[in-house]
């Protein structure tokens, strides 16, 4: 055996091959590697259960906005839906009102056409008894002329 490829310890208890020694050595490499990406995995794992929790608080925060915006619009729709039965109330009051004031005014022109006729009528009747008054006065007049002892002209 070649001697020359081994290495004794100190207490010579034990004979080393230097070739397992370089395993040995690499072997240490990759384990000193194999640590310390273990350790990188360990920090990015916190890191990331960090930004999970961020973010499961920013979504609970955002489920309870939504949950206060869906009340609030759920609100403002009974208040519409409120608002508007009134409107729809107060509209068909309205109509009821309008039509009825309609039915006064037909009344009243229609009261006003006759009053206007029997106006009219009236005046015709108060003109011809005007002209028969006229009339009658120039034959009281032309009488009384004609009458002993009347006073001549």
């Amino acid at each position: 055996m070649m001697w020359q490829n081994y290495y004794c310890s100190p207490d010579r208890r034990m004979v080393y091959d230097n070739a397992m020694l370089e395993d040995l050595d690499s072997l240490s490499a990759r384990i000193g590697q194999l640590v310390q990406f273990s350790k990188q995995l360990h920090s990015e794992r916190a890191a990331l259960q960090l930004r999970i929790n961020s973010l499961e608080l920013d979504r609970n925060a955002l489920r309870d906005e939504l949950k206060r915006r869906e009340a609030e619009f759920s609100a403002l729709a009974a208040n519409n839906a409120d608002h508007q039965a009134r409107v729809d109330i107060l509209r068909g009051e309205a109509d009821s009102i309008r039509a009825s004031l309609q039915g006064e005014v037909d009344r009243c022109k229609a009261e006003h056409e006759v009053l206007r006729q029997q106006l009219a009528a009236s005046q015709a009747d108060s003109s011809r008894l005007k002209a028969v008054t006229h009339q009658a006065q120039e034959q009281i007049n032309t009488i009384l002329m004609r009458l002993p002892g009347a006073p001549q002209e």
